[in-house]
């Protein structure tokens, strides 16, 4: 059966977007106030250690008077410059996370390589370049940097370029997952296990919205990946060593791309069979840095929904006006 990718929806997603309802500014003040009472200090730590402040309860629902209604079965979002929640729902139960694996991906590579080094592509790359995948379109035998293959990671969420960049800074596939595993031990990120470095349904391959989130604040505070990841469009020129490559960026939320929010830098979306429609997105307005998850969405265009009327929410709880 033919995976659905991002792209496929592309025509139809235009034809039924629909929009959130503005959120009632009257009622600012007060979700203010309650925020105040249940998600913690303001001053609350977070990167380098990655580890966001602990709430002073486990949420497990919506919270807040006038805190939006969503469709995905689990989110999370959080002010990245203090840790503080500002919105949390089931954000601890364990699930699959399609593309959004290729943070971590991302992550462990820059950490590990080298943005120039060369990387020769293989045969277990090449060969996910096929109608059931998203992929960046390399060739075995091409040789391209590590700094080309993290767009075509991050950008059209290239399986192929995934499995290039584990076998070059892995050794093999193998390898590399398990330096993806020990980066999340490190992180605190105890209810995430990685299987792969592209996020294709597997057995004992999931995360949580909040593990997710917090994965999302450390790897945007890598600049490397934070410019790659507001990067809608990017060109690769061809070489003696490679063809041509024109990359799109999947992401839905970027100036000029197909449902734009105001502020937004990333970063990345993700659909498989099980983890539904999922996407780790930020946002940074009036001097204020909002990330968040969502997972299990059942349609792209809820998806989308969800996610511009969490961050329309999250920034009201930061006092930060509408954007005109």
């Amino acid at each position: 059966m033919r995976r659905v990718t991002e792209y496929d929806w592309w025509t139809w997603c235009r034809r039924n977007l629909l929009w959130p309802v503005a959120l009632p500014l009257g009622l600012a003040a007060m979700a203010a106030s309650l925020l105040v009472l249940t998600a913690g200090p303001a001053t609350a730590a977070r990167v380098p250690s990655g580890r966001l402040a602990p709430p002073s309860q486990p949420y497990t629902v919506e919270f807040g008077l006038g805190a939006p209604v969503i469709e995905a079965s689990t989110a999370f979002v959080v002010d990245a410059d203090t840790g503080v929640v500002l919105y949390s729902n089931h954000p601890d139960v364990e699930r699959a996370m399609a593309s959004c694996t290729k943070i971590m991906t991302a992550l462990v590579a820059v950490q590990h390589g080298a943005l120039s080094q060369t990387v020769t592509i293989g045969a277990d790359a090449a060969a996910l370049v096929n109608p059931d995948n998203s992929y960046m379109g390399v060739s075995q035998g091409e040789k391209l940097t590590l700094d080309d293959l993290l767009y075509g990671l991050l950008l059209p969420s290239g399986n192929d370029a995934a499995v290039a960049i584990a076998d070059a800074i892995g050794g093999n596939q193998a390898q590399f997952v398990a330096m993806m595993n020990q980066e999340a031990a490190a992180l605190g990120l105890t209810h995430t296990h990685f299987a792969d470095p592209h996020g294709l349904d597997a057995p004992r391959h999931y995360t949580t919205a909040r593990d997710l989130t917090e994965l999302a604040v450390v790897a945007l505070h890598n600049p490397t990946i934070a410019k790659i990841a507001a990067t809608l469009h990017h060109a690769i020129p061809p070489s003696a060593t490679h063809k041509g490559f024109f990359l799109t960026n999947y992401n839905s939320l970027l100036p000029g791309a197909r449902t734009p929010y105001p502020g937004a830098i990333g970063f990345k979306p993700g659909n498989t069979g099980d983890a539904g429609w999922c996407e780790a997105f930020a946002a940074r307005r009036d001097g204020h840095l909002v990330i968040g998850v969502v997972l299990n969405d059942p349609t792209w265009t809820q998806r989308n929904i969800d996610m511009h009327a969490l961050l329309d929410w999250g920034f009201a709880q930061l006092n930060v006006p509408p954007a005109g």
